[in-house]
């Protein structure tokens, strides 16, 4: 499935870059009980508990960071598995700063993601709305720490 996210963001854009890159800058943005751990050079793995019905599973998910162009754009490689369940996908995420607003930030992600298991069973479109859910609510995080800089 082709998936493409956008959003202004109300933030600086090495704030919103340090939240997609530095581990200890991205973990308070997660829901729940979040951890990132680095795994190696620009590559990390994020452990959470998602809401599904009566089901809270931990989700472990591997990311790998290639292309990085700093403040400005990379690629993010994922993959994760969770009872019976497994995510795979890769973006191009782009920064850029609104011209007439330096402390407002463009972010746009464009890419493949792909489910296996129980997962096979939902919707695109269903899949797209949970994705676009999480990234809104990780932005919203975001503007609300950076406005009480």
């Amino acid at each position: 499935m082709h998936f493409e996210y956008r959003r202004i963001v109300g933030a600086p854009i090495s704030t919103v870059w340090a939240t997609l890159i530095d581990l200890t800058a991205m973990e308070p943005h997660l829901p729940g009980t979040a951890k990132v751990v680095s795994t190696g050079s620009n590559s990390y793995r994020v452990s959470m508990k998602i809401s599904m019905g009566f089901l809270r599973p931990t989700v472990n998910a591997d990311a790998q960071l290639s292309d990085v162009e700093l403040h400005q754009s990379f690629t993010i490689n994922l993959s994760g598995k969770s009872m019976g369940a497994g995510v795979a996908g890769s973006a191009e995420v782009t920064l850029s700063t609104l011209p007439a607003d330096e402390g407002t930030t463009r972010v746009a992600m464009a890419g493949t993601v792909e489910t296996s298991g129980l997962l096979k069973k939902i919707s695109d479109s269903k899949v797209e709305a949970a994705v676009s859910s999480f990234l809104d609510s990780y932005f919203a995080s975001v503007e609300k720490a950076a406005s009480s800089l």
